[in-house]
């Protein structure tokens, strides 16, 4: 009884932790607007738990699910927060959280756009007594100008766990993922380089390294925009723009640690107008390594659009569009798929945004046929869903193999007799 008790104290205080963190939220079936802003508390919050979707599971080893949660706010003026937990297995002793996608949306009307976000914040793993669970806090951020226009935030996350007797996989930087942000100034042109280098020492000789995804922030630079409407400007009015393009690509110089042990990595985004504005980008990541690390990388080389691309079409495609795609050539134990890479644009310059997100769902992976396949649906719309919108993506995948392991599925059972003389 007393630990059960001491377990239960134990989760309170985690959840208070990720709480204080948070904004104050309420989720999408509110009937109220102004209960919108409700907190729960440490006691609520136990009841927080998200049902993911299992995706594939080698039981006693390695899980992979997939899930979403959508968060509703009546004012930009704060993130819209998601802080929630899933069950896994009793096997599980180390594991992570993706972001694999996201989706924001004005619930009312199309607006300029201030600023956009989708990120992971923390992500913890706590065991107890033979059950685990994955918890986690993740926010996302959608305002105009005054922040005063209520939103939707989606967001879309792929969660792995396994049992470190079978691999030699360990996560750096899991709780706060590791941050990177950079002002980029009008003139210094479209693309913004982030490089990031981890801790030295982090890497030993023997690992291999792959960086999960771990969020993104776009936000134009505090300078006053004062607009015509029947209101009057107030120095507190941020610029606001419509929206051209925005994108994200994740990329690794390699799985390999560099001399001094650091993993290395690059980010590069679009965040723009028919023109340029001086924004602020913030990056989010994790790493895990180990000598059972494998990664498939996949690079999308980010070309800014203009406003006139010569691909216009003023036809009306307001609509989510999904695809399907398929991996093949996965000589890997498990696979997780990594949304490292999206770009999302309008074809006929720039326009107001009603909706605005990318994700991968549907996950298969089949480590007999050594393939994965997903979905990946995507929405860049204004209010009346035209022009319509060009999409872009790429998945690098994480492999995982476990120890002493030739990446063949299932491993052969082996008898052993021993003979009596």
């Amino acid at each position: 009884m007393i630990r059960h008790v001491l377990w239960l104290l134990a989760l309170i205080s985690i959840l208070s932790g990720l709480a204080g963190c948070a904004s104050k939220t309420q989720e999408k079936k509110s009937a109220e607007p102004s209960n919108l802003s409700k907190v729960p508390t440490p006691f609520e919050q136990l009841s927080l738990k998200t049902t993911a979707k299992t995706a594939f599971e080698d039981s006693g080893r390695f899980i992979m699910m997939e899930g979403t949660k959508c968060v509703q706010r009546d004012s930009g003026a704060e993130a819209a927060t998601v802080v929630a937990w899933i069950e896994m297995p009793h096997y599980v002793d180390n594991g992570s959280i993706v972001l694999n996608g996201w989706d924001l949306r004005y619930l009312h009307q199309e607006r300029e756009v201030n600023s956009m976000r989708a990120d992971i914040t923390h992500s913890k793993l706590v065991r107890n007594a033979g059950s685990a669970m994955l918890m986690f806090e993740i926010q996302g951020k959608l305002d105009d100008q005054n922040g005063k226009e209520p939103f939707e935030f989606c967001v879309f996350y792929t969660a792995f766990g396994y049992s470190s007797t079978w691999f030699d996989a360990t996560m750096e930087s899991d709780y706060n993922g590791i941050e990177a942000a950079v002002l980029q100034k009008k003139n210094q042109g479209a693309v913004v380089t982030l490089e990031n280098t981890g801790n030295k020492g982090t890497l030993k000789r023997h690992d291999a390294m792959a960086i999960l995804p771990r969020g993104f922030e776009f936000r134009y630079g505090d300078a006053f925009e004062c607009e015509f409407r029947l209101s009057p400007c107030k120095w507190g009015d941020r610029i606001d723009t419509p929206l051209l393009q925005a994108a994200y690509s994740l990329s690794q110089t390699g799985v390999s640690p560099s001399q001094d042990g650091s993993p290395h990595w690059v980010t590069q985004t679009i965040f723009k107008d028919n023109g340029m504005q001086t924004h602020w980008v913030k990056t989010r990541a994790a790493v895990i390594r180990g000598s059972s690390i494998k990664v498939r990388p996949d690079f999308l080389v980010l070309n800014p659009r203009s406003s006139n691309a010569g691909n216009c079409r003023k036809n009306s495609d307001g609509v989510v569009r999904t695809q399907t795609f398929r991996i093949e050539e996965l000589p890997y134990d498990y696979a997780v798929p990594l949304l490292t890479g999206w770009d999302l644009s309008y074809e006929c310059g720039q326009q107001r945004v009603q909706r605005a997100g990318i994700w991968i769902h549907d996950v298969r992976f089949d480590p007999i046929s050594q393939s994965m396949e997903y979905k990946v649906s995507s929405i860049l719309r204004d209010l009346d869903g035209s022009p319509s919108f060009n999409a872009g993506h790429r998945v690098t995948v994480l492999g995982l193999n476990r120890l002493n392991s030739a990446s063949s599925y299932p491993s052969p059972e082996i008898n052993i007799k021993i003979r009596q003389r």
